[in-house]
């Protein structure tokens, strides 16, 4: 009887591990199956590529002024089989680009992530500060200094940055542009590569942050020296001149030449720049949009983005559509033909997607980085408010204010982006109340034609204000350790800037009122005129993507535009 028991000890643990076995390895056959089944569902659901189009400086107004010169399958089919947020606008200041391409890809406002301008006054050392410039990292691709850029500044993560963390490290993520901010900024600081124009040497170039070597297609690329086989040809309107209803007249007296021809008139020719090797010229013509389009073909090509089930995420900004609208203004015929012509480099992204990674595997959106103003001197000439109010005027009118009040001129440190910085060491050393030298500089600053609202540093750090009142523009782009001590708002139409051509950075409706259209797989067909605003976009991309939002985004989703 004992050794009965003894065997049956044996053989029915025996028997119960090996059936125990059996079930373990029937339900890992059962959950890999499923794991399988969820990734085919994601996989189903979410698009193989994300790009990200900017348009820098694109009104709104410039899909509605155009619409019936686009053709049907550039901007029109992004509207028309997209979905079109017609109130979309920035909703702080100042809006300039590096500020908009980092609030677009991070879902926050300068306020936080810290690209509070293109550059930007350092307390710390007293000298400007590029917003994407790198001291410790080295150029990619040329021997000069326009590869030593990163987003180092840039102190939240992008969408890239969380879409590389939540597939550990396998999408792929890029930025190209003329313009190394808008390349950098979007990309952020995960990606696997940012390209830009370096202008000395007509390549595309990168940075160390990124890579230790630019790939070979980008090598072969910068081979073709398409710079100077665009320019080779001028730059003359793509219709018939009489066709350009929607401009001024191209002879006016509101426009300043990059090129500086003796009149801003069509057609323009870049052989004294070719002769010098000058290849910079290109951003300020179309074809500067063209390069940054046929780039953008080679790299979805060569970096097979879209190939597999993992997401990738593609950054473009077109870049010339701000420096011709800085110097001819947005209602010039070079404007107008500058749209028509990224209206086909448009067109054929869209149909290179179709065919390279198909036509229900990927999502557009496209917006602008912030929009323009209308040339004050134009406007003045059409009996409307407008005019010009430099910060070298401001700062010469502050000096001269501190010099007659407090006896010292060197209190003041710096004025720039529509911000006042004061000598506060200066301040403690002559035992001056800050709180009192900034209300004084307020009361003095709305002395000044020209100047709308004023507000001392403890009123944007301290107070809560609410919807999009100026003041909460002004707080959403306040850095308390960066930004000024007083902050101004010019009335509108007012700038700082020559009397011809026009800028941007202003809290009204022609600056932040941008273009929002999402179009491609899952996207429904339609359009809302609800107030929607910049730093919605990351948060919506993400969901789309259900991955995490980027660290500091501050906006809700949009909603129901998905299919």
């Amino acid at each position: 009887m004992k050794r009965i028991l003894i065997i049956l000890n044996i053989i029915i643990p025996a028997l119960f591990f090996s059936q125990k076995k059996s079930d373990d390895g029937k339900a890992e056959k059962e959950n890999e199956f499923l794991m399988k089944q969820r990734l085919a569902e994601e996989a189903s659901v979410k698009p193989k590529l994300v790009v990200g189009i900017v348009v820098d400086q694109m009104r709104n107004d410039f899909i509605y002024r155009y619409w019936n010169r686009y053709s049907d399958g550039g901007f029109r089919r992004l509207v028309n089989e997209g979905y079109y947020f017609k109130n979309n606008h920035y909703n702080y200041i100042p809006t300039y680009t590096a500020p908009g391409h980092s609030s677009i890809y991070t879902g926050t406002t300068p306020r936080t992530h810290g690209i509070i301008g293109n550059e930007w006054y350092s307390k710390k050392t007293g000298l400007m500060n590029y917003c994407v410039y790198d001291s410790a990292v080295k150029s990619i691709g040329t021997g000069n200094k326009s590869g030593m850029m990163s987003p180092k500044n840039q102190l939240s993560s992008t969408i890239g940055d969380e879409l590389k963390m939540s597939t550990n490290q396998k999408a792929k993520v890029i930025g190209v542009a003329l313009k190394d901010r808008s390349a950098i900024l979007p990309a952020g600081h995960a990606a696997d590569a940012a390209y830009w124009f370096d202008e000395e040497t007509g390549n595309f170039v990168s940075s160390s942050f990124y890579i230790n070597d630019l790939p070979e297609w980008i090598k072969t690329f910068n081979a073709k020296q398409l710079p100077k086989k665009y320019l080779e040809g001028g730059w003359n309107t793509l219709n018939y001149p009489e066709s350009y209803t929607n401009s001024i007249a191209d002879d006016n007296n509101y426009e300043n030449v990059p090129n500086k021809k003796d009149k801003p008139v069509f057609p323009y020719s870049y052989t004294k720049f070719l002769e010098k090797n000058n290849y910079g010229i290109i951003r300020a013509t179309p074809f500067g949009n063209s390069i940054t389009k046929d780039l953008a073909l080679e790299c979805i090509k060569n970096e097979s983005l879209g190939k597999d089930n993992i997401t990738d995420l593609f950054s473009i900004s077109f870049s010339s559509t701000d420096i011709i609208a800085h110097s001819y203004g947005p209602r010039s015929v070079e404007i107008e033909d500058t749209y028509l012509r990224l209206d086909k480099d448009i067109e054929e992204i869209l149909n290179y997607l179709d065919k390279e990674v198909g036509k229900n595997n990927y999502v557009v959106f496209l917006t602008a980085d912030h929009g323009g103003s209308d040339v004050p001197n134009h406007l003045k000439d059409k009996k409307i408010p407008a005019g010009y109010l430099s910060d070298s005027k401001i700062k010469k009118e502050i000096q001269k204010y501190f010099l007659s009040y407090y006896g010292d001129s060197l209190l003041l440190a710096n004025v720039s982006n529509e911000q006042v910085f004061l000598n506060e060491n200066k301040l403690a050393g002559m035992k001056l109340n800050q709180d009192e030298v900034e209300e004084n500089t307020c009361k003095f600053l709305l002395t000044l034609n020209g100047i709308s609202e004023v507000y001392p540093s403890k009123i944007i750090k301290y107070n809560g204000f609410y919807g999009n009142d100026y003041k909460t523009m002004l707080q959403n782009g306040y850095n308390h350790s960066m930004s000024g001590n007083v902050c101004f708002i010019l009335k509108p139409s007012w700038m700082d800037y020559a009397d011809k051509g026009t800028t941007h950075g202003a809290a009204y409706n022609y600056d932040t009122h941008v273009p929002l259209i999402f179009y491609g797989k899952g996207i429904k067909k339609g359009y809302s005129f609800n107030y929607t605003a910049i730093t919605q976009i990351a948060a919506t991309v993400c969901e789309l993507l259900q991955i995490n939002q980027p660290n500091a985004s501050t906006s809700e989703p949009l909603n129901n535009f998905f299919k």
